[in-house]
């Protein structure tokens, strides 16, 4: 809001030395064409264009200072009379006011916390006490994937494992032997009616237990 209601201000500046310039140079045109002096019109339009060039570097020299909290009145004078030189150097060098004294409290703070915590190693060491360090849990969760099935589906002799006990979606049944296994589903061979077999697609996310 600061910054709109500073533009709106510097923009009806602008418009009253517009109409002011005028007014001279209308008076000027006038007094010109009644002692008959003839007007150079490309120098006035290189003075129109210069003046232009001084007002919106000005303007632009404010604009930066305002966004990095500096007062816009005084870089927008320096802006005008140090056309396009003034804006372009103070884009690159000019710093947020207040940022460098935040940088440098935080790198105090930095500093603060690494010599508490020396210090706080050494008291340790002299305590004959060594850095906890985080627990393992020593339980891993069991993942089902094509690898795990492909090692479970032969023994250690080479020749087919099972049987095993296994729940699926909540339905316990016994799997006789594993056919295959592939990226999303493991083929294994199950009891069927009547002392047959049948085989069975069964997906990795579906199982909930799978033991000897």
């Amino acid at each position: 809001m600061e910054k709109e209601s500073w533009l709106r201000t510097a923009w009806a500046i602008i418009v009253k030395i517009a109409e002011f310039i005028a007014r001279i140079s209308q008076a000027g045109l006038d007094k010109l064409g009644a002692e008959q002096v003839e007007f150079n019109p490309v120098a006035g339009a290189v003075l129109l264009l210069v003046f232009t060039l001084m007002l919106g570097s000005g303007c632009w020299a404010a604009s930066i200072a305002l966004s990095r909290r500096h007062a816009g009145w005084l870089h927008f004078l320096l802006g005008f009379f140090l056309p396009v030189l003034y804006p372009v150097v103070i884009l690159f060098a000019m710093d947020l006011q207040g940022g460098s004294q935040r940088r440098k409290q935080l790198e105090a703070e930095r500093r603060q916390k690494e010599q508490q915590e020396i210090e706080r190693q050494k008291m340790l060491e002299l305590q004959g006490v060594k850095p906890s360090e985080p627990e393992q849990s020593g339980v891993a969760e069991q993942v089902w994937n094509q690898r795990y099935f492909e090692r479970l589906a032969i023994t250690d002799s080479g020749v087919p494992a099972g049987p095993w006990n296994v729940v699926v979606s909540g339905n316990a049944f016994v799997v006789l032997q594993i056919l295959d296994a592939q990226e999303s589903v493991v083929l294994v061979e199950t009891g069927g009616r009547e002392g047959g077999t049948q085989k069975l697609r069964i997906p990795y996310s579906k199982i909930e237990s799978w033991q000897e």
